[in-house]
């Protein structure tokens, strides 16, 4: 079981301060979120190894399209796979999609925008798969994303597409506000699809900041016999994605609910 963590919430776009950072809250990996335009892949290449951070994938933060006109289903794919290609060139085994939700037309219906969503994850599966990558799609709530909120609508698109390469992503965060029952999502994609759980409190905080009830969903976890990684992407109440960077008191309480958080799931760990 691998814990790992996201670099948006950091707040610190300084690569050595970053990855210091996540090495001494104690995580295993990262999931790599600057924008490829800004970073070069040999320089977070070499930080993820001087650090001895493994980078477990590339989820780019700035991933919608700059103008309306480029909200096509050619700009998406085109986009995402120079995506692809970054993630290749960092070492990164896998790069997330769910930014494909930006780049449907804010008219479409949401059958159009479900369509031209599955098209392009068939052609982006093909791509990557071509270069051994893994891609994920993670439903987030609707305040954030326009389309894909569900554990129902993750598996319409994996089955509509049926690649090996695809797999999905649950986070208790955005289950707080979208689904009915987090644990029956959690059962319906599967330990066969679940790439990866993301820790979030109801508030965004850390464990214990809000209400979810995470006994219940390490069991579900526990249940289908999940063993995969386990991502902390804990969000402190003053900072925000695109809100950077923290000052000091903020990093320190930042600090505090990661370190918190991450023993908190080593006691309930049910796979301890």
């Amino acid at each position: 079981m691998k814990t790992a963590t996201i670099s948006w919430t950091f707040g610190l776009e300084n690569l050595d301060e970053l990855f210091a950072k996540v090495k001494e809250i104690g995580f295993d990996a990262l999931q790599f979120c600057g924008d490829f335009k800004i970073y070069p892949a040999s320089e977070v290449k070499k930080k993820a190894h001087e650090y001895q951070i493994e980078l477990i994938g590339y989820d780019p933060l700035e991933c919608k399209p700059s103008k309306e006109s480029e909200s096509t289903l050619e700009h998406s794919i085109n986009f995402y796979k120079d995506v692809i290609d970054y993630a290749l060139e960092i070492g990164a085994p896998m790069v997330t999609i769910q930014g494909l939700s930006f780049w449907c037309k804010s008219g479409q219906t949401y059958q159009e925008a479900l369509e031209q969503i599955i098209q392009a994850t068939k052609e982006l599966s093909i791509y990557a798969e071509g270069k051994e990558m893994t891609l994920t799609y993670e439903a987030c709530n609707h305040y954030e994303t326009p389309w894909i909120h569900t554990a129902e609508e993750l598996l319409r698109i994996q089955r509509n597409v049926l690649s090996e390469n695809l797999k999905l992503v649950l986070e208790s965060f955005h289950m707080n506000i979208n689904e009915k029952d987090s644990i029956e999502a959690i059962q319906s994609i599967g330990e066969k699809l679940l790439f990866s759980y993301h820790v979030s409190d109801s508030g965004r905080g850390g464990i214990d900041t809000g209400h979810i009830d995470y006994p219940s969903q390490f069991k579900a976890l526990k249940d289908i016999d999940f063993k995969g990684i386990i991502c902390f992407e804990i969000v402190t109440k003053e900072v925000r994605p695109f809100k950077f960077p923290m000052n000091k008191n903020q990093m320190e309480d930042f600090v505090k609910q990661s370190t918190y958080s991450l023993q908190k799931w080593n006691e309930l760990n049910p796979w301890v």
